[in-house]
């Protein structure tokens, strides 16, 4: 009989001005709440909180408790984007993110341009990190250019498939 009741209970809810009404304020109610939110959030993309975990991993807290730390695992450096929860006063990483190696990462990182395209066509504004003078990557990368305006980093690997091809081998 409880089964039954239950089925009334839902039968009596799916009148379809009640539901049509009902989702309607609903998405009023989070359309507002969602555009506040991002409008708001500015301040929080621009600070992260850098620190040091239990495992003497580096970390940035991207919001109360989701972080971003860059860790170890078999001689692997991974890049990990997860929630964590509180047990017993110690943060413990939660179930929820994912582990991303180096070479995944760095795909992440070459489609950030696209990803912020369709977001700002969207109507998301996402505002661009500024890096600090001391750590700038870009200088860094840019100092293997030579005058022909190709990198000498990318002749190097082809001179080391050459070196170590068979077929070089059995010509010589």
């Amino acid at each position: 009989m409880a089964s039954s009741s239950r089925k009334r209970a839902s039968g009596a809810n799916e009148s379809p001005t009640v539901n049509d009404e009902h989702s309607h304020l609903k998405r009023t109610k989070i359309t507002p709440s969602r555009s506040a939110a991002s409008s708001n959030s500015h301040k929080d993309y621009t600070s992260a909180i850098k620190g040091i975990d239990t495992n003497g991993d580096s970390y940035w807290e991207i919001s109360k408790m989701r972080r971003v730390t860059i860790s170890s695992f078999r001689g692997k450096t991974l890049v990990n984007i997860r929630e964590y929860y509180e047990k017993d006063g110690q943060e413990l990483p939660g179930k929820k993110g994912i582990s991303l190696p180096i070479d995944q990462f760095a795909s992440l990182v070459n489609l950030l341009p696209d990803i912020e395209l369709t977001l700002k066509d969207l109507g998301v504004s996402v505002p661009r990190p500024v890096y600090a003078s001391g750590n700038n990557i870009t200088d860094k990368e840019n100092d293997g250019v030579s005058s022909g305006g190709e990198l000498e980093g990318s002749r190097m690997p082809r001179k080391n498939i050459e070196a170590t091809s068979e077929e070089d081998e059995s010509e010589e």
